[in-house]
């Protein structure tokens, strides 16, 4: 098993902390060797006596519940998300300009632990090009501005080809090839940029479904929490990020 405990026991177990809301402190440290290269990677402990922050928890994957039909944020995912946390964390204590470097290898590293806990291929992928995509929105700057805007309209053409292939002329088909021609002016980032150009548009469809889905249900608990007098919370559709400012509100302010 490629995690283990600091004295090299395959890891059977992780122990955690429940902060309420979606966050989850790591109470025991352990590590992770990669098999081909037998580097290890440690995850630290956080410090329980601290309320959660970015910079000392864990959500798992970070996958916004609409889409937890799709993509669940806990399973064979768990122990690869907490030490990809571990090391944004770890990313943004470090100079600015080592940061989007720091990402990279994390990014990778998350590829790699995705498929040693038995992630298929195409979702690790996917889940790679999700954290690669907010590594360079994070710390790109203006060229991460527009790695992630030749993206999205890379994959906004792929889905538009589609129809304009069966309504106007099949040599639509033809712009499929756009994204990874157009990949290479990234050099070092072109798998990213090709593997999110074609994944976007192949999940494009199904996230756009279930926001919808989510928004319909939410209208329909909107009503039902009407029509009963409002008790209870007023239904929000996820994803709702007010629940973590009004968590931190709650919640005393560390001694």
């Amino acid at each position: 098993m490629p995690f283990e405990t600091l004295d090299g026991r395959p890891l059977d177990r992780l122990s955690l902390l429940y902060r309420r809301g979606r966050d989850f402190q790591v109470v025991e440290p352990f590590r992770y060797r990669e098999p081909a290269t037998g580097a290890i990677t440690r995850i630290p402990a956080h410090d329980v006596t601290l309320p959660p922050d970015p910079g000392n928890s864990t959500d798992f994957a970070s996958v916004p519940p609409f889409l937890w039909g799709l993509i669940a944020n806990y399973g064979p995912q768990t122990l690869p998300a907490v030490m990809h946390d571990a090391e944004v964390a770890a990313a943004m204590a470090a100079p600015p300009h080592e940061r989007l470097a720091r990402r990279r290898a994390a990014d990778e590293r998350f590829r790699l632990a995705l498929i040693d806990e038995g992630v298929h291929l195409l979702r690790a992928r996917t889940m790679w090009a999700a954290v690669g995509l907010e590594s360079w929105w994070r710390h790109g700057g203006a060229r991460g501005r527009a790695l992630i805007a030749q993206v999205a309209l890379g994959a906004l053409t792929l889905v538009a080809m589609v129809p304009f292939a069966v309504l106007l002329s099949p040599w639509w088909m033809l712009v499929a090839v756009a994204p990874a021609a157009l990949a290479p002016l990234w050099r070092r980032d072109i798998t990213l940029v090709t593997a999110a150009s074609y994944l976007g548009a192949l999940y494009l469809p199904l996230v756009l479904g279930a926001y919808a889905a989510a928004h319909v249900e939410n209208a329909i608990a909107l009503v039902v929490w009407l029509v009963t007098g409002r008790r209870g919370p007023r239904p929000s559709a996820e994803p709702n990020p007010a629940w973590r400012d009004e968590y931190q509100r709650e919640r005393p302010a560390p001694r």
